[in-house]
């Protein structure tokens, strides 16, 4: 079973359904774990690796990611609001319907990732980056994404506010998707 301590361990085929008033992973590796329905007063997970692990429907907000790479996770509807984040790689994850409102993002990349109709709301981000990921109907709003290349993404019917999308960078096709939010007519 899981302690409220881990570290320099690997820890697998697990399903944990818990409240943790405090939960640290440290230089450690999760492996296939569903989290169920368990609930954090506090986490802290660094320098680790979580692969094909379930956070379905957590509430993550508020914690606490430093080095973390997590690989071929189900974090469908998980709630990372005014969670700090920090050198994390998230590898071909399932984020849909997951919300990052007022998250920390600092050297985060999502690669191969599905952010379907996920929450982008008053990011404070720094180096983060979007490779190969379905942004469909993303709402962005209230967030610096000056630099940000997503033209390897899917933006079908993303929603994103005009000072949001000030600096993006994105290819012609995807210019003429944003170009209605401008409130522009192109004959």
């Amino acid at each position: 079973m899981i302690e409220d301590r881990i570290s320099d361990t690997t820890i697998e085929d697990q399903e944990i359904n818990k409240h943790f008033e405090e939960l640290e992973i440290t230089n450690s590796t999760c492996n296939k774990i569903n989290w169920k329905d368990s609930k954090f007063d506090y986490l802290e997970i660094t320098n680790s690796k979580i692969n094909n692990c379930i956070f379905s429907n957590i509430n993550l907000s508020e914690q606490t990611f430093y080095k973390v790479v997590f690989t071929n996770c189900n974090l469908i509807g998980t709630n990372f609001s005014s969670t700090f984040l920090k050198e994390i790689e998230f590898k071909d994850c399932n984020l849909s319907y997951s919300t990052f409102s007022m998250a920390s993002l600092e050297k985060v990349t999502f690669t191969n990732c599905d952010l379907k109709e996920s929450s982008f709301y008053k990011i404070k981000q720094k180096k983060l980056q979007l490779n190969n990921c379905n942004l469909e109907s993303l709402d962005v709003f209230e967030t610096n994404l000056e630099g940000i290349d997503i033209r390897t993404c899917n933006i079908n019917h993303i929603k994103i506010d005009i000072p949001s999308m000030k600096g993006l960078i994105v290819n012609e096709t995807q210019a003429l998707a944003l170009a209605k939010f401008l409130q522009i007519k192109i004959e």
